[in-house]
């Protein structure tokens, strides 16, 4: 193993987990206000070409780690979702009622 690859495997990890505090605070907070839909809809779209890319490619590593991200950024789209209906109906905005 030379230093480019153990350069290109902490890269590999750290992108994979660059939306891990994120997503803990969003538990911890009940609150996605400030993370925009464009931004979790542009990573979601984003990983999904890299994931083509990395199969076209047949690079295990662009493939995994772009799949790790997709997940983290599902997690996003559902917590805004959640955490976003959840304020509505405490604060008696839904349509629901």
């Amino acid at each position: 193993m030379n230093i480019y690859e153990i350069i290109g495997g902490i890269a590999v990890a750290l992108s994979c987990f660059n939306l891990l505090p994120q997503v803990l605070k969003g538990f911890k907070t009940k609150s996605m206000k400030d993370i925009s839909w464009i931004f979790i809809f542009m990573i979601i779209i984003a990983t999904i070409f890299w994931f083509i890319y990395g199969k076209y490619r047949n690079d295990w590593a662009i493939m995994l780690t772009n799949s790790i991200i997709f997940g983290f950024a599902v997690i996003l789209l559902y917590q805004k979702i959640i955490y976003g209906r959840e304020k509505k109906i405490k604060n008696g905005t839904s349509s629901e009622s």
